[in-house]
């Protein structure tokens, strides 16, 4: 299969990126996004597709390079600094470029989507009084909207061998129970459930959305 992916410049993303690199089932990586990954540069499977997300035509530019791909991957995502910004500039970034990247790759026919959002996440949560609930509501929403055959949502607890999460908080949440979902998770476990739900279950996927928290990605794993 051929995967485009956004988001491959982040913790998560570049994971998620080696990850389908590394793997049979990947015959080719397209990564989209504001620079290029030096890691990734000379890799014979990656394609690197430097662009302007605030171009008027990004949607446009989306679908131009998501044509002959068969599944399309968000790792969208902040990372850390979020408190300290506004609601307007969150959303810029994990509800409006993220929708204009999903209907970009739905107008270019692909129907496999991941989505890496975090814990417990739904889209009730759009209309939550806490902006940080909010704003992981309507990205949910957003996606959900566009209308893919096959939907993933990855949702995991507190994401360790990450440069954003500290290590004291990682050593508290490692006591938490992986069906609690807020748990720790390692980066690299997270990005092997990614791949692991393209070759195990997207083929025979019939539901339109499915979840994935931290039990259910190391259960796929060890399938």
């Amino acid at each position: 299969m051929k995967c485009l992916l956004m988001g491959g410049s982040g913790e998560v993303g570049g994971a998620v990126a080696r990850a389908l690199v590394a793997s049979d089932a990947c015959a080719g990586l397209t990564l989209l996004g504001r620079r290029a990954v030096a890691s990734l540069e000379g890799e014979p499977k990656v394609a690197q597709v430097v662009v302007d997300t605030d171009a008027d035509d990004f949607e446009e530019v989306v679908r131009s390079t998501a044509e002959g791909h068969d599944v399309a991957i968000s790792c969208l995502g902040i990372g850390s600094g979020t408190a300290r910004m506004s609601e307007a500039q969150l959303l810029a970034v994990e509800v409006h470029l993220l929708g204009r990247y999903a209907r970009g790759c739905k107008a270019a026919g692909i129907e496999v989507f991941e989505l890496l959002t975090a814990v417990g996440v739904k889209t009730a949560w759009a209309d939550s009084r806490i902006k940080a609930f909010r704003v992981m509501g309507k990205k949910l929403a957003t996606v959900q909207e566009v209308g893919f055959e096959k939907l993933a949502v990855f949702e995991p607890g507190m994401i360790v061998g990450n440069a954003h999460t500290p290590r004291w908080l990682a050593f508290f949440t490692a006591a938490i129970p992986d069906a609690l979902g807020w748990g720790n998770i390692h980066q690299d476990q997270l990005a092997q459930a990614f791949v692991a739900h393209l070759t195990k279950r997207a083929p025979t996927q019939t539901e339109p959305v499915v979840h994935y928290g931290n039990k259910a990605m190391k259960a796929l794993i060890a399938e």
